[in-house]
């Protein structure tokens, strides 16, 4: 795209999203490599540029157009609200950063509408999440043996900790997953790029345009939510003296990356 191509263009973005204030440079540098036509999108490409940039105004506009629009897409598929909710979360971090680092906004290319495109990726983010949970129904076992394997070749000096680590382990699996499912979308998606992905605060605080002082406090919430609603459950299921419980989900809570990463169900 040339020079006098991007001007035009950029002007008509700028009409089409008076709110965000995106430099000609920043939009040029994401639009120089796409072919001439993408122009009769340019305020989607300023949108889209302007997401990945980090810039809050422009994402704070596509939370409140294309988001809340998308979500009719995930409902066509699964009505029920957590898991709009969740598709919702899932579908924002791929947008922003990726399953492999790669935001996938940095793949819109103009060939059609911003809203369309999202609108496609959230009904195949809503069909893999509905793939992913007929594939734990049929394999839950398989998960929770490795992770109780992973559990149980931590070693600790106690003796008396190791047996309540082999006893135990399988019934803090089954809470700990039931627990995860209860967490608010924002913050599960927050502890899997943490925890799951590798993901620094700041790359988590980007995502959301946030501070990355807030979202280490998500993270934090979460994993004491987390745990206080497995130790909860453990305490209903299991007859454990209080200072079991303790020992117990302190051991667990030491070795959190272990256990989010083969408790969380599957990123997609």
């Amino acid at each position: 795209m040339d020079d006098a191509t991007i001007e035009v263009a950029w002007q008509a973005a700028r009409d089409a999203w008076p709110a965000v204030d995106l430099s000609r440079a920043e939009f040029a540098a994401h639009v120089a490599p796409l072919a001439p036509a993408a122009v009769q999108h340019a305020g989607d490409l300023y949108l889209a540029a302007g997401c990945l940039a980090g810039n809050p105004r422009a994402i704070a506009c596509l939370d409140r157009e294309l988001l809340a629009a998308a979500r009719g897409a995930i409902r066509a598929i699964d009505g029920a609200e957590a898991f709009v909710d969740e598709a919702v979360q899932r579908l924002r971090a791929s947008l922003f950063v990726g399953a492999t680092g790669s935001p996938r906004f940095a793949l819109y290319a103009g060939r059609g509408s911003l809203r369309a495109w999202i609108g496609v990726a959230a009904a195949r983010t809503a069909l893999m999440m509905k793939r992913s949970e007929q594939r734990a129904r049929e394999v839950p076992a398989r998960e929770d043996d490795e992770w109780t394997g992973a559990l149980v070749a931590i070693s600790t000096s106690d003796p008396e900790l190791e047996l309540l680590k082999r006893q135990y382990a399988e019934a803090f699996a089954a809470a700990f997953r039931a627990s995860i499912a209860e967490l608010e979308p924002r913050l599960r998606t927050a502890l899997r790029m943490s925890f799951a992905e590798g993901l620094s605060i700041d790359d988590i605080g980007a995502t959301y345009a946030v501070h990355r002082a807030t979202a280490a406090r998500w993270i934090q919430r979460a994993c004491d939510e987390l745990f206080e609603a497995t130790r909860i459950r453990l305490a209903a299921q299991l007859a454990l003296t209080p200072t079991e419980l303790d020992r117990m989900t302190s051991l667990v809570r030491s070795q959190l990356d272990v256990s989010v990463s083969q408790l969380l169900p599957a990123e997609l």
